[in-house]
């Protein structure tokens, strides 16, 4: 599956590193924003027939019955059942699907952190301060980061707003608090998402004012989905096979609540891992690349589906295999995650210019390879996810017989369970992703089904990095390198 999108554009995992670009483009634009209204929604001189006159200040907007605007929470009419988009100025709209998604991922934020903390809670009226001390760190320090991260980009977003009085005080004041010291740095991230996603719809505003706020909510989608992908990776994933190692190896009854709350807390990690990815993958479609077409519903659903075959039966074997052989886990899962960001260098990502940075980004996205696929590299992907499922199947399947074969609990119910879950996990996984870009990708009539793996160094572009030539060097120079999305 080839991808179709152009090798110059450059998508960078957060705003901060496009702030000066940015700044040159607004200059040239700013101006030059248009929106095109169909002639039946221009104000008549008097009311005919099939017109509603809506009073608005000063102004008489006339519209017609299938245009009508509804009222929003933000105060203004935000939302046209029809309406026209110059697709240039806004090729992604704020949808009502892209309202209850955000709503759905600020539940689901909630839910993840509530059960792990009344999971926590237990383990210590039962005393068991092991359990408790591992629990109560994967909720703490991945809490402490992304919070922390969150205060540290409102810090680069104040120094450069400062003196223009873009945001007022009050509401530095509140970004402040909630993110640190009340820990829900995510959840404000959305609110703002929410709130710019209505105010770029609304009809009372200024062109140029719709036009901002459609910039800000691109911004924020992907500021809170890096921070939702940070927590789920940070927190959900490793808290999610401690508790299933937990079940593995425990020997005493904790009594009915126990064994309610802890699936609880489960289901609620391996959801928040899942949706992380496609919170992220979706705003990332939307950000900083305008030609993108974003995910529909029903690819969101197969993305979603492919993510989720794709994280929990990883996780189920690693905890299996540590259930059994403890501490050779973890060198397992280091030698991993050690290839990984090696790998990860060698495909020469450019997201920043510092070494510091690139190697911190070597780790961190190495430490994302141990649970599942990140595409760091533009250029055709296949080749690259290849390489990758193969190893990480390969790793299931080893860990997955050398658990069979060593463990006593044979009669157990989750062993059979085990047995299906792994492999028919890589099944589903494959299937629905081949799915995915053969049906619901937003390019996949562009997606060619066979690729030479010779011609145009393919294989090698994708598995390494790039080949460039000296003008494509040249019209890259100052540019940062980023995600694509196709295989």
């Amino acid at each position: 599956m080839a991808s179709t999108m152009s090798r110059n554009r450059k998508i960078p995992y957060t705003r901060r590193i496009q702030y000066e670009e940015e700044d040159d483009l607004d200059e040239l634009d700013a101006n030059d924003i248009t929106i095109s209204v169909p002639d039946s929604a221009k104000p008549p001189c008097s009311k005919p027939n099939g017109f509603d006159v809506i009073k608005d200040g000063n102004e008489d907007l006339s519209l017609s019955i299938t245009s009508k605007l509804l009222k929003c929470c933000c105060g203004n009419r935000c939302w046209k059942i029809t309406e026209s988009y110059d697709k240039s100025k806004f090729p992604h709209p704020f949808r009502f699907f892209d309202l209850f998604a955000t709503i759905g991922s600020i539940l689901f934020f909630f839910y993840d952190v509530v059960t792990d903390v009344f999971l926590a809670h237990n383990y210590y009226s039962l005393k068991r301060w092991t359990e408790f001390g591992f629990t109560t760190a994967f909720i703490v320090f991945p809490m402490l980061v992304i919070n922390l991260k969150s205060l540290r980009w409102y810090h680069l977003d104040y120094n450069r707003e400062k003196g223009k009085g873009y945001t007022s005080c009050i509401v530095w004041f509140l970004r402040v608090i909630f993110t640190f010291p009340l820990m829900i740095g995510p959840v404000v991230r959305h609110i703002e998402y929410l709130y710019h996603g209505c105010k770029s719809r609304s009809a009372s505003l200024k062109d140029k004012d719709r036009k901002d706020h459609y910039k800000h909510m691109l911004h924020e989608d992907t500021d809170a989905g890096m921070m939702r992908m940070l927590e789920a990776f940070l927190e959900s994933a490793p808290q999610l096979v401690l508790q299933m190692y937990i079940i593995l190896t425990e020997t005493p009854d904790d009594g009915l609540l126990m064994s309610i709350i802890r699936p609880v807390s489960m289901v609620g990690s391996w959801i928040g891992v899942s949706w992380s990815l496609v919170s992220y993958h979706k705003a990332l479609r939307a950000s900083h690349n305008e030609e993108e077409i974003g995910l529909s519903l029903c690819g969101t659903i197969f993305y979603y589906i492919w993510r989720a075959c794709e994280v929990g039966p990883r996780v189920v074997v690693l905890a299996l295999f540590a259930s059994q052989f403890q501490f050779y886990m973890l060198i397992a899962v280091a030698v991993h995650w050690a290839a990984m960001s090696i790998w990860v260098a060698l495909q020469k990502p450019e997201f920043y210019k510092k070494t510091i940075d690139k190697i911190v980004f070597d780790i961190v996205i190495g430490y994302v390879l141990i649970f599942c696929f990140q595409n760091v590299q533009s250029g055709h992907t296949r080749y690259r996810a290849m390489l990758y499922y193969f190893v990480i199947y390969a790793e299931n399947l080893a860990m997955l017989v050398a658990w069979q074969y060593i463990t006593t609990q044979k009669s157990e119910w989750y062993y059979f369970a085990a047995l299906g879950i792994i492999p028919g996990g890589i099944i589903i996984h494959i299937v629905v992703q081949l799915l995915y870009y053969k049906c619901c990708h937003p390019r996949s009539r562009d997606i060619v089904c066979c690729i030479n793996p010779v011609q145009n160094y393919n294989c090698y572009q994708s598995v390494c990095h790039e080949i460039k030539t000296n003008e494509e060097s040249k019209a890259d120079t100052g540019a940062y390198n980023g995600q694509t999305f196709d295989v």
